[in-house]
């Protein structure tokens, strides 16, 4: 969902969401009472979502982030997690190399840079295939510990690297080449 503000960007909703769902998760009378796993939390969001999902990423709370199309105002160097920057190859909004220059300021994370063949901005919210299937590899490998889903992005047989029908540029720093596909 996204957040009803032009401040999206900011955060603020994020973090407002992890305080009410660890405020739910500890009240007895919640559905969510002792259901919600508050040691492994992702972010992600696109455009201002985006963006957002970068300033949440020096949040102690946040274990991963994965920002699609992210907007300008966010600081990669506060981030403090592993990062997937994802890009539409024909975006005209948040043009790839806005994303790209997310990607190359991200040295000191694992970072990685995707850039989705033929993309456009709303690409995401009218056939997501292309984003999906990567957003959802890199939580559960960063989440869940699932390795097959970090093969996509880590070691020498990174899948999301050779799949040029998907991708029309793949990038890891040297910091996700070190990362062996067995333990993001």
């Amino acid at each position: 969902a996204a957040a009803n503000t032009p401040m999206s960007n900011l955060g603020i909703s994020m973090r407002a969401g992890i305080d009410m769902l660890t405020g739910r998760n500890a009240d007895p009378d919640s559905v969510f009472f002792d259901r919600v796993d508050l040691e492994h939390i992702g972010a992600s969001g696109h455009s201002q979502g985006g963006a957002a999902a970068i300033v949440v990423g020096s949040d102690p709370r946040i274990d991963t982030v994965l920002p699609i199309q992210p907007g300008p105002l966010a600081n990669i160097d506060a981030v403090r997690v592993p990062a997937l920057l994802l890009a539409g190859q024909r975006d005209s909004i948040v043009f790839p190399a806005l994303v790209k220059a997310f990607y190359n300021a991200a040295d000191h994370i694992p970072a990685l840079y995707g850039e989705v063949r033929g993309a456009d901005h709303f690409t995401v919210v009218g056939d997501p295939g292309p984003f999906a299937a990567p957003t959802t590899a890199w939580f559960r490998a960063h989440l869940m510990g699932d390795r097959t889903a970090g093969a996509q992005f880590f070691g020498p047989g990174c899948g999301i690297c050779t799949d040029t029908a998907t991708w029309s540029d793949v990038r890891r720093n040297s910091l996700a080449l070190n990362v062996p596909a067995a333990t993001p």
